[in-house]
């Protein structure tokens, strides 16, 4: 699968032209019978895929008359189905020196051949020569298109990026293959694929004595990387699984399975020929995978999904039909019923006639890495990267730069939560054998937002036992929500992302319960990545019992709302409507600043916006009351900036 490419050189074949018309004139270039002997032998070798014998015939005909310029058309695209390029590149050559106006389409030929394996001016140089040779409209575009990657390339040469790989060591790589990494929020577990050998199998000699697993590792204390170990059933089956995506809190795995030869999936039901499944980490272990179902998977193709921070967005690429060209970018919502919204393309700006592949949407939840080899870069797939505006709106695209992409393909490129570092696989001299991953410092132009989180554990505040609950990321400036989540059925635990530059309302809430209410401020803060660890316990539904409103707020000295406040004030609507047969005070406090007189009148104030907002959106009055009582019961320090910040407060006491 590795990424479930495959990866495709298309050249033309020259020599057929040339031969049929030679066919039909009955004509050569030669008048030795014997050359034209050996060259027609080699022709039919050629033709049955025989091309050592092939090669062996069309040199035999050479040494009768090396001007014989046919053959040298037939060896290049001998040459070419070897992957023998510079080999190819001189039998081109070579008919040009015999006749340099024998066929315009030889330059064409050689300069693709020339990008193909970066040889930028020279392919720059070739097809300029047959724009010269006025070749018909239809290649315009083409010629266009060359020239253009051709400058891009030598003027992205002459300017590289930063870029100084490091391998990961020998706890994640081998002598196998590595690739496809992708990695938790908080950088401790780290989820690849590996190209191992199928049972039974004592030595490999090509793609069918190999199939793919995911193995996993986790950081030591230390911080290094732990032997990395093979996930094992039920997500590992004796089929190919790869091209996958972890959640930021590691606890839900997307990942790419296809049929095999017979048409079936050893995970389950099948739409297609390679699908998207899911597991879920529970306490026993990873789950049964099971197919994401339509409308994300169809009888097309899809595959390389990659799940988003706000856990409701699904990036994937397809071929399916209505896309924009060969494989598209796609992405689909996760709804509040659990189904999943029909796909949507990302359109014509990233998206093109070719393929785009490898998405990878970082946890800033706005910045976007994939490969592409329809937009302007350096020959074949090179990474790209795009930012979202707040309308929702893409960037073009920019790509990443020399040597990051070379004239190989580069595909699977992740990035840290912090966003300074990257995470790809390649083939270097100094690796440990076939493809491993490395990690580089991503330079300050490729870098997305920096994001934080926050982690902890959801529990009864009397009982001490582990929640399920839902959790609400909410940006205070916009009101919108900006993730969802859930905590572990088994443990409480949950882990929530938080890009630097906002602040944040979290909620927490589940039936029987009071509402957990906390915020984050990360408006103004630019140091490196910071964990939030709050433990929440929420407390059941009883008389008596009371929960700070954190996140109503007051203009100063006022019982005027701030605008963020509205946020939790729904929220508190909503538990209330909720919870119909519930009778609550609002409670007003304040800090000691002030007379007490005028401390006791303004939380008595303050208390009453919120009753009478509550009454105003359809609450009944007779189910809630308020009261201000200014400085009298303080929860923390008055003595402390601190403490009376968490003095000045509105609580929701249940009577």
């Amino acid at each position: 699968m590795k990424i479930s490419i495959v990866k495709k050189t298309t050249f033309l074949f020259l020599f057929i032209f040339f031969v049929f018309q030679i066919c039909i004139a009955q004509k050569y270039s030669t008048k030795s019978r014997k050359a034209i002997k050996y060259f027609e032998k080699s022709i039919k070798h050629y033709g049955n895929y025989s091309y050592g014998q092939a090669l062996i015939d069309a040199k035999k005909a050479i040494k009768k008359d090396s001007n014989f310029i046919e053959v040298y058309y037939l060896m290049s695209d001998i040459f070419s189905s070897q992957k023998r390029y510079e080999e190819k590149i001189n039998s081109l050559k070579k008919t040009i020196s015999i006749n340099p106006e024998k066929n315009k389409f030889t330059y064409l030929n050689l300069s693709k051949t020339e990008l193909y394996i970066g040889r930028y001016s020279d392919a720059l140089e070739h097809i300029i020569e047959f724009e010269k040779r006025k070749p018909n409209d239809k290649y315009l575009s083409e010629i266009n298109n060359l020239k253009k990657k051709c400058l891009f390339a030598i003027n992205a040469i002459k300017n590289p990026v930063k870029f100084e790989p490091q391998n990961l060591g020998n706890s994640i790589n081998t002598n196998l293959d590595e690739y496809s990494p992708t990695l938790t929020v908080d950088e401790q577990a780290l989820i690849y694929t590996v190209g191992v050998p199928k049972k039974g199998v004592t030595g490999v000699s090509s793609q069918k004595d190999i199939q793919e697993d995911f193995f996993i590792s986790n950081k030591s204390d230390s911080g290094l990387w732990i032997v990395a170990k093979n996930m094992q059933k039920p997500v590992n089956t004796s089929g190919n699984e790869g091209a996958q995506s972890i959640s930021p809190d590691g606890k839900i795995l997307f990942f790419t399975s296809c049929d095999n030869m017979f048409g079936e999936n050893f995970h389950g039901k099948s739409y297609g020929s390679c699908d998207i499944f899911y597991s879920i980490k529970t306490k026993k272990g990873w789950s049964e995978p099971e197919n994401l179902g339509k409308p994300v998977n169809s009888r097309a193709w899809e595959s390389q999904p990659s799940f988003s921070s706000d856990g409701r967005t699904l990036y994937f690429v397809s071929n399916r039909a209505g896309g924009k060209g060969k494989k598209d970018i796609w992405k689909s919502i996760k709804q509040k019923n659990g189904t999943w919204s029909e796909p949507e393309n990302l359109g014509e700006k990233i998206n093109t006639k070719n393929d785009e592949q490898s998405p990878f949407i970082h946890q800033d939840n706005k910045t976007l890495y994939f490969s592409s080899n329809g937009h302007t870069g350096m020959g074949k797939y090179d990474l790209f990267i795009v930012r979202k505006n707040t309308e929702g709106m893409w960037s073009s695209p920019e790509n990443l730069g020399f040597p990051i992409n070379t004239h190989e393909d580069q595909f699977g490129l992740i990035v840290n939560a912090k966003g300074d570092k990257a995470y790809f696989s390649s083939v270097y001299n100094k690796g440990y054998g076939g493809l491993d991953i490395y990690s580089f410092q991503l330079s300050e132009k490729n870098r997305p937002d920096e994001v934080s989180y926050t982690k902890g554990v959801v529990y009864d505040a009397e009982t001490l036992r582990k929640l399920q609950a839902e959790l609400e990321l909410i940006d205070m400036e916009s009101g919108e929500v900006f993730t969802e989540s859930v905590s572990d059925a088994q443990t409480g635990e949950f882990l929530i992302c938080l890009p630097i530059g906002k602040n944040y309302a979290v909620n927490v809430s589940k039936s029987g319960y009071l509402f957990y209410s906390g915020k984050f401020s990360l408006k103004n803060n630019s140091d490196s990545i910071v964990k939030y660890i709050i433990n929440v316990p929420l407390l059941p539904i009883k008389k008596g019992k009371s929960i700070v409103l954190k996140n109503i707020l007051f203009e100063t000295d006022s019982y005027k709302f701030k605008k963020e406040a509205y946020i939790e004030l729904n929220k508190l609507f909503n538990f209330l409507k909720n919870n119909n047969t519930l009778s609550a005070e609002i409670g007003g406090h304040t800090d000691n600043k002030g007379s007490r007189e005028h401390n006791k009148k303004l939380s008595n104030n303050r208390a009453r916006a919120v009753y009478e907002y509550l009454i105003k959106k359809g609450i009944n009055n007779n189910r809630l009351s308020y009261n201000g009582y200014g400085q009298e019961i303080p929860i923390a320090d008055n003595k402390t900036k601190i403490g009376r910040a968490e003095n000045r407060r509105t609580e929701l006491k249940i009577k």
